[in-house]
């Protein structure tokens, strides 16, 4: 069966780092602020929704950088791409427990491999949409040693 698509923002500073989120669930990853596209909603939307609801900002001229095919649930996950916010982020404390801004090189530990991959896209971003297929058994939990050697 299907799962639902996903969308989230990767949000970038004046320094050119990026804002991520820590969540309270599951591997409790770092992550961009995301989340489920409920019914009827398009993705941006959803994306835009999402950095209300987790940290109380909204992204800045949204652009999508990425587009990823889960090929094991035959999902998709839209990854924005967004220069800064209006507000402070805010972590809601329910699903999100921390948010801050962090260069590539210095990403915190737990952080996966598709999560990362989609990180260095939007932060490659000119223009051009990644086109990903993602497969669950390419997915890795990631340490700071694995992210330098490229993973």
């Amino acid at each position: 069966m299907r799962a639902p698509d996903a969308a989230g923002c990767a949000i970038l500073d004046a320094q050119g780092r990026v804002l991520l989120v820590h969540q309270t669930y599951r591997e409790k990853l770092w992550e961009v602020p995301g989340g489920v596209v409920a019914s009827g909603e398009s993705a941006w939307d959803a994306a835009v929704r999402e950095c209300w609801e987790e940290l109380g900002v909204t992204p800045v001229s949204p652009q999508l950088s990425g587009i990823y095919h889960r090929t094991w649930n035959d999902s998709y996950v839209f990854i924005f791409r967004a220069l800064g916010v209006d507000g402070t982020p805010t972590p809601d404390g329910g699903e999100i427990d921390d948010a801050r801004y962090f260069h590539l090189a210095d990403i915190p530990w737990p952080v996966t491999s598709f999560a990362l991959q989609r990180l260095r896209d939007a932060l490659s971003f000119t223009g051009q949409v990644s086109l990903r297929a993602e497969s669950r058994a390419d997915r890795r939990l990631l340490g700071r040693r694995s992210q330098a050697e490229g993973f």
